[in-house]
């Protein structure tokens, strides 16, 4: 009985934590981009750009990796967007076989206002909120995305083969 109780418990609680990712979520206008128009990037060719957060180049294997993708499903969006301008291909001065991928002024420009869209929202949001507030969830958030990373990399790690563990 007990465990019945507990797996109920659990399924509540996962069903609770998805419909509150769902609606954090629509809290974001993913879908506007540049200069408040509706951008033509998919939400997979925004979490690309969303490397460029830790770093002025990124390479295909990188983001295929990271987000457990082919290296020609990755390929593919980068090229579209090669083509829409935002970013540009070179090759890597130490290892040839890797492509540099950079953010062209049009693709930093818009990044950067959607950024500031973004966090504006998050200021507005948080204004509401008192000091203790907004470090309890902070905390939260760090948390819930430490969580989620592992669990990501744990994937990753599993459908990788046995020989290259």
């Amino acid at each position: 009985m007990q465990s019945k109780k507990k797996k109920i418990y659990s399924d509540r609680v996962t069903a609770e934590l998805f419909i509150n990712l769902q609606k954090l979520l629509r809290c974001f206008d993913f879908d506007r981009g540049l200069r408040g128009r509706k951008t033509m990037l998919t939400v997979r060719q925004m979490q690309v750009l969303s490397f460029f957060n830790e770093s002025d180049v990124v390479h295909i294997s990188e983001v295929s990796r990271k987000l457990n993708m082919s290296m020609q499903s990755v390929n593919n969006l980068v090229k579209r967007m090669e083509v829409m301008g935002y970013v540009e291909r070179t090759q890597n001065e130490q290892d040839k076989r890797l492509s540099d991928i950079c953010f062209t002024q049009k693709g930093r420009d818009g990044f950067d206002m959607f950024r500031a869209g973004q966090l504006g929202t998050l200021h507005r949001l948080l204004e509401q909120l008192d000091e203790a507030e907004r470090k309890q969830v902070l905390q939260a958030l760090e948390c819930a995305a430490g969580l989620f990373q592992k669990a990501v990399m744990s994937a990753s790690q599993d459908d990788m083969p046995a020989s290259s563990q």
